[in-house]
Formats: structure tokens, C-alpha cells, sequence
């Protein structure tokens, strides 16, 4: 299991290498090398390599 699984439920936010944020939900049981998000409009992938940061809302501390 990926560490960031034990984050699964809590709200996150995302930040990718080009630069883009996603906010949502850890989901699931995820494919290998990848984590699906919840947010408010649709479920999204999120491949291993190109998280940048996560962030946790409840603690507001970098995970990696």
C-alpha cells in the first residue's frame, strides 16, 4: 500500500509538476501507481509520478 493511502477520506489538495491544483477526497482502492480524487464535479487520476505536493486541509502540513 502507498503511503498516501492512509490519508484515504480526508480532503487534500493536489499540486502537479506543470503546476496545476486539484482539491478532493483521497478515494478508493486505486490502480497501481495512482490515487483517485474526489471533488465536487467528477473522479479524477492522479498518477504517482507527477504529484508534486499533497496537502492535508485538516493538519495543513506538506505530506511529502
Amino acid at each position: 500500500m502507498h503511503p498516501l493511502m492512509r490519508y484515504r477520506g480526508e480532503p487534500v489538495e493536489v499540486r502537479m509538476r506543470d503546476g496545476r491544483m486539484y482539491r478532493g477526497v483521497i478515494d478508493g482502492d486505486p490502480p497501481p501507481g495512482g490515487i483517485f480524487i474526489i471533488s465536487p464535479f467528477r473522479r479524477r487520476f492522479i498518477p504517482f509520478f507527477a504529484i508534486a505536493f499533497v496537502f492535508s486541509f485538516r493538519f495543513r502540513r506538506r505530506i511529502f
